[in-house]
């Protein structure tokens, strides 16, 4: 795992080892996929925008996790789920919300990784022996949360063939941590329920989760920046003109708007998110995909009154689909089914944490393989099976016309 801190400025700083797991770790699954998984950290700061939710004056910077399949066989190692300081933060506010998680909880958990080191030495093999087979992904989460409770699902989603980046979205996700130890919080006064100008707010949050990714997508076709996040890549780094976009909740509204805005993303796909961006103006042909908690039909999304399925959904004039997966709620589309059952605990109320009676391994197989199954389609130009119809391996799949 790479641990770096670059500014846009490109002032590279340093590299150091991957935050240590606690001696009583517990392991994820190893992804399912045919390759093992690297990672790398970075932040990036973008001297040209200022944060709309922080304090005036206060740069974007953002946290960003890249996973990237390693196509030869290297030593495993264990990767620290969240620091140790995220790890407590998490602890402390689930157990508010009634998680038997008291500290040390998260701290414990560890991603199956692959190590920088070869089990045979053959220094003149890169990590990505074939890197153009390797198209670029970018994930977002959704608000309330932190990119790190989805990690299990982007490496899994990594093993199938991709480089995936997740971005953490500063003051609307609960918490992010910088490489100086620095916290960035939700801020609570805009993302309360009872906020009138919530609607508002989650419609800047989205326009700000586009430019974003726009800026990421800027800083990763850096080959100095690519190369210090994937050892080994060839010098033309990273293919970052052909690119799909995934995400949960507010995550994948911004998948949504941004096939309007940004043409280096060819495809989108929404875990159980609502339309709350920006409008397709003039439509967009690019593939999309809905992938949700049971019963949350365009008709029952339209009930949110940010939301705009029903006008949206015309809007995409290309390829489209609509899943729903049964026995789940919202959160079932993040790591929290498969990291409460790796853990052992059980929400007291798990409709409190949103979430249904699937079980964590199922989920993770689920979304993965729709999730890889959609990606194959748009950026390597492959049919698959799952995304024809109902089929009997996915049973609690079902589609809306």
């Amino acid at each position: 795992m790479l641990f770096s801190n670059c500014l846009l400025t490109w002032t590279f700083l340093t590299i150091c080892s991957a935050s240590p797991t606690a001696p009583n770790q517990i392991k994820l699954p190893r992804p399912a996929g045919k390759y093992e998984v690297g990672l790398s950290i970075t932040e990036l700061v973008d001297h040209n925008r200022t944060q709309p939710f922080a304090p005036n004056g206060t740069l974007v910077k953002l946290m960003i996790s890249v996973f990237y399949p390693v196509t030869h066989q290297h030593h495993s190692i264990s990767g620290a789920y969240m620091t140790p300081d995220a790890a407590l933060i998490e602890d402390n506010t689930l157990s508010k919300q009634g998680l038997a998680a008291p500290n040390g909880t998260f701290g414990k958990l560890a991603l199956q990784l692959a190590s920088d080191q070869t089990i045979q030495s053959r220094k003149d093999k890169s990590s990505c022996e074939h890197p153009a087979e390797y198209p670029l992904v970018i994930f977002m989460p959704g608000e309330g949360t932190t990119r790190l409770f989805y990690s299990q699902i982007v490496a899994s989603v990594a093993s199938k063939g991709y480089i995936v980046v997740a971005i953490d979205a500063p003051y609307d996700v609960d918490v992010v941590q910088y490489t100086d130890g620095s916290f960035a919080y939700i801020n609570q006064t805009l993302w309360a329920n009872d906020n009138p100008e919530l609607a508002d707010v989650a419609l800047l949050a989205i326009q700000t989760r586009m430019a974003d990714v726009s800026f990421v997508l800027d800083s990763l076709s850096n080959t100095t920046l690519a190369h210090s996040l994937i050892p080994n890549l060839p010098a033309y780094g990273l293919n970052t003109t052909h690119t799909a976009m995934f995400g949960h909740s507010l995550g994948g509204a911004t998948a949504y708007s941004i096939l309007d805005t940004e043409d280096r993303i060819l495809g989108g796909l929404t875990m159980d998110g609502d339309l709350n961006g920006p409008p397709l103006l003039n439509g967009s042909s690019k593939p999309f995909m809905f992938i949700g908690s049971a019963g949350h039909t365009r008709e029952n999304a339209n009930d949110d009154p940010g939301s705009t399925w029903l006008s949206g959904w015309p809007k995409l004039l290309g390829w489209k689909k609509y899943l729903m997966v049964a026995n789940t709620m919202h959160y079932d589309f993040s790591d929290y089914p498969i990291v409460f059952e790796t853990l052992g605990i059980t929400p007291a109320n798990g409709t409190a944490f949103y979430l249904g009676d699937i079980k964590g391994k199922r989920q993770l197989e689920i979304v993965t393989s729709y999730v890889g199954a959609f990606l194959d389609f748009v950026l390597l130009g492959k049919e698959s099976r799952l995304l024809d119809g109902p089929v009997k391996d996915f049973s609690e799949v079902t589609f809306e016309n």
